[in-house]
């Protein structure tokens, strides 16, 4: 260095100069960026935090069509013990199902049993128009594949059993 000129040596403190200058300004930018992209982050997590903390689903009102004067303050739901009286022991009735077991079936068709480790029943809805390929225990719609046979299944549906035959 003692064989440097003094343009060489101003030379070489202006390259230092301004490649600090670069490497601040460089990272000045950076920073902005960053401080941009945090505070993006903070506003969409504030968003989903509020969004998450003040979702009320309110049932929409629904006239029934009863013609009763309500309460002030009270829903239909609140009043109607109220507004009707009636005597359990009067009123006796059997739940019966709507559908039959003819009927239930009318839409399935046993297509097969794969034979193995664990048997396997193909079951086609017609209603629905797709086949299950169903395990012991397995379920679909609202049956439940209890039992299968060299050539039957035994479905159950609501408590009630219904086989199917190839």
């Amino acid at each position: 260095m003692t064989g440097m000129t003094p343009e060489k040596k101003l030379l070489d403190l202006i390259k230092q100069a301004q490649g600090k200058l670069r490497f601040k300004k460089d990272l000045k930018v950076f920073t902005k960026i960053n401080g941009i992209l945090i505070g993006l982050i903070i506003l969409v997590l504030a968003i989903f935090l509020v969004d998450v903390f003040t979702f009320n689903y309110k049932m929409p009102e629904i006239d029934v069509g009863l013609g009763l004067d309500l309460p002030e303050g009270k829903d239909a739901a609140e009043a109607l013990p109220d507004a009707f009286e009636f005597d359990e022991d009067v009123y006796e009735y059997e739940e019966k199902s709507a559908v039959s077991k003819k009927d239930l079936a009318e839409d399935l068709s046993l297509l097969g049993i794969i034979a193995g480790d664990k048997d396997q029943a193909v079951i086609e809805d017609k209603a629905a128009s797709k086949t299950y390929f169903l395990y012991r225990g397995d379920s679909f719609g609202e049956f439940t594949l209890s039992d299968i046979k060299e050539s039957a299944v035994i479905l159950e549906y609501k408590g009630e059993e219904i086989e199917l035959k190839i």
